[in-house]
């Protein structure tokens, strides 16, 4: 079962992940490249979302590797043209899962949505191969990390309605199942299951208005349930909006955690 909160039929929901690619896709890349990803390597990428690492990493591996690209929707990754990307539509809490093929498994922003992700998690490890890589990137911005995330907006008259506005957002999250702060228990986690070799990274870009869209596109879907839930009220949401539109506000989106482990060889 998943308890995504988003509405993947709303007219700008392609907009808001490609806005997240944007954001996250580098440092994403990043820690891939880190990991060895190249010639000749099997991927798994889970909750490919709009697709465009999932067609990155096609090209890195090659023509002699491959990579499966899951979602519950993957409308967005249609029309790829890349020989070795196989794109499947997957729930990846009951569909079939084979053990141990994979040189690579990626998860961002996915298990935070799954009340089963300990579960989950440790289907994904069984899917590495001995000796492989599971890199698993999940946010956190529910309880103080809110509070902490709304002292970077600018000007400070913002910050008020910003926070509340995490606040509602993080508390619409747990009403659901999922966790607005997986991500700070990723580390433990992935050493829980068995990984070693574990480490990892807390980040987010400091972006400024008009040139941000997974943030803005989160509140702008959400906002009437924000409302109901609160504390956000229809005046933050209308003050965020009309803030984060202009250039000159800056302002700090949710931590992405980035955790990766190896799975042992023997």
């Amino acid at each position: 079962m998943s308890t995504y909160v988003f509405d993947v039929a709303w007219q700008k929901e392609r907009d808001r992940l490609a806005a997240l690619e944007s954001l996250f896709d580098g440092s994403s890349r990043r820690f891939l490249t880190d990991l060895g990803l190249g010639p000749g390597w099997r991927c798994l990428e889970v909750g490919c979302g709009a697709g465009g690492l999932a067609r990155w990493m096609a090209d890195q591996v090659g023509d002699t590797g491959r990579v499966l690209a899951t979602d519950l929707d993957t409308r967005f990754v249609d029309g790829h043209g890349r020989g070795n990307l196989d794109v499947l539509v997957h729930n990846v809490v009951t569909d079939p899962l084979d053990d141990a093929v994979f040189d690579l498994v990626h998860a961002r922003a996915v298990l935070e949505h799954i009340p089963a992700r300990d579960q989950v998690l440790q289907r994904l490890v069984t899917a590495v191969k001995p000796g492989g890589w599971l890199l698993i990137e999940d946010v956190d911005f529910g309880g103080p990390t809110g509070a902490a995330l709304a002292r970077y907006v600018a000007p400070p008259t913002v910050s008020a309605a910003a926070e509340r506005i995490f606040q509602a957002v993080a508390a619409l999250f747990a009403a659901t199942g999922a966790e607005p702060s997986y991500g700070n228990r990723l580390p433990a986690a992935l050493a829980g299951a068995g990984l070693v070799n574990v480490a990892a990274d807390v980040h987010a870009p400091v972006v400024s208005g008009g040139g941000e869209n997974w943030t803005r596109g989160t509140v702008q879907q959400l906002s009437g349930r924000l409302v109901e839930i609160g504390p956000a009220t229809a005046d933050d949401i209308e003050q965020f909006l009309d803030a984060t539109a202009q250039p000159t506000t800056y302002y700090l989106p949710p931590l992405m955690v980035s955790a990766r482990g190896q799975r042992p060889l023997t």
